[in-house]
């Protein structure tokens, strides 16, 4: 019996592999139980990647963003967990986070990073992101997923918003037209953030605050509630009979 099994992992694992369902044999084994708690003795480590105008955070990593001439990215991390440390540049996107087959305890990655120009910013696994400073041409957008926080001030042309998963959104600053979309108890507080236009979807609770000039559109359901600053013109309003949208 355990020549027949070994047989068939023999032949199976390589017509897998080929067909790419699996990278490698890495992928059959399962995380690691052993947890790697922080040694509380902070390291840093500086990196030297540039061309980048996304950002992508994970794993309770807390990075500030600002906008700079230049591009600089600096890592605090506890002196254990450096070999665990993942940051690299993949495209455009700047990734920062910890190896995934491992547990982590009282230790997370502390970034600054530098960049002229912001396009894009992902944050999930309770990150926290804070960005500053920043005037951009361009169009941003942020997707905050698993308990995130972003929080600072900027201003873009348009803006886009996914945040879910009990995920928290306080901007400051201003953009032309924004489209938010917020679910899973999930808060978007852009009451000091006006814009011309805005487009909102709010699911599950959630709760959003904008502050359009010119036209609101939104679609609220599952409890969920949004309020909005100013006079704007209202444009399709659907809200269901447990949520509501309303005027400050």
């Amino acid at each position: 019996m355990k020549k027949h099994v070994l047989f068939t992992l023999i032949v199976m694992v390589p017509l897998v592999s080929a067909c790419g369902a699996i990278r490698d044999l890495g992928d059959l084994i399962p995380v690691s139980g052993e947890v790697i708690q922080g040694s509380g003795n902070v390291v840093t480590r500086e990196f030297d990647l540039t061309g980048f105008d996304k950002v992508d955070v994970s794993h309770a990593a807390r990075v500030n963003i600002s906008q700079g001439d230049t591009f600089s990215v600096v890592v605090s991390i506890d002196d254990n967990v450096v070999e665990y440390l993942q940051v690299e540049k993949q495209g455009s996107t700047l990734k920062i986070g910890l190896d995934p087959r491992r547990n982590y305890r009282d230790t997370s990655p502390k970034a600054e990073v530098t960049l002229p120009e912001l396009t894009g910013l992902e944050l999930s696994g309770a990150s926290r992101g804070t960005i500053s400073g920043f005037k951009l041409s361009l169009g941003l957008n942020v997707d905050a997923s698993g308990a995130s926080r972003l929080s600072g001030d900027i201003e873009a042309a348009d803006a886009r918003f996914d945040v879910s998963a009990a995920s928290r959104v306080t901007l400051t600053g201003s953009a032309e037209d924004v489209v938010i979309d917020a679910s899973g108890g999930s808060t978007v507080d852009l009451a000091s953030f006006p814009v011309a236009h805005a487009y909102v979807e709010a699911r599950g609770a959630s709760r959003v605050t904008v502050n359009p000039s010119v036209r609101l559109d939104v679609d609220a359901s599952g409890g969920s509630h949004v309020t909005y600053l100013g006079s704007p013109r209202l444009g399709t309003i659907d809200s269901s009979s447990d949520s509501s949208v309303e005027p400050e």
